[in-house]
């Protein structure tokens, strides 16, 4: 019912003629690599750049507003109260580059946001009353633990606040100073 299977020593399998200290880095190496490919595979979905059907379900309870920056067009979400705010994209599973958060806020202040239970980095960009860039945080992980999760706030008050595709500030030449605008739903 069962064959035996004989297995030849000498065959040549690059792994095994290998000394101990070389078959080691090897393995160590080829984990490494798939450890980092896996990385880069799960960031994949966010490199969509098309405004198909992921928009119509990107936030569909919330306003959406369209900005250019720097000839990019990016839809945004707009968390306009005190619960979408709080929300923000904590849950979400990802971000396209054409997509964002804008949050507003009733006075010029310098708001803290965090990377609680949020599934991907993101960049954070605040403007104050006239849109203009004031400050810029890259490529913020999310937080592993709750009680070591980390604030990040602005030198000073800003009265909106992008959240963008991480690598987006970079890749678009977001800097401090620039103008970045926006319309606004009636209220």
């Amino acid at each position: 019912m069962f064959s035996k299977v004989k297995l030849k020593l000498n065959q040549n399998v690059p792994f095994l003629n290998l000394d101990t200290k070389t078959g080691i880095l090897f393995i160590t190496c080829a984990i490494i690599f798939l450890m980092w490919s896996s990385q880069i595979h799960a960031l994949d979905p966010q490199t969509n750049n098309n405004t198909s059907s992921s928009d119509v379900n990107f936030f569909p309870d919330y306003q959406k507003t369209s900005t250019s920056i720097n000839g990019y067009n990016v839809t945004m979400a707009i968390a306009s109260n005190d619960e979408q705010r709080i929300k923000g994209l904590s849950g979400s599973e990802r971000l396209n580059e054409n997509q964002g958060m804008l949050f507003l806020f009733d006075k010029p202040s310098k708001q803290g946001f965090w990377m609680n239970k949020m599934n991907y980095p993101i960049d954070i960009v605040w403007l104050d009353s006239n849109n203009r860039v004031v400050h810029i945080e890259k490529q913020l992980e999310p937080c592993k633990l709750f009680l070591a999760c980390p604030v990040y706030n602005p030198q000073v008050d800003a009265l909106y606040v992008i959240e963008l595709r991480f690598g987006f500030a970079d890749s678009h030449s977001i800097k401090n100073g620039m103008i970045i605008n926006f319309d606004l739903p009636a209220t």
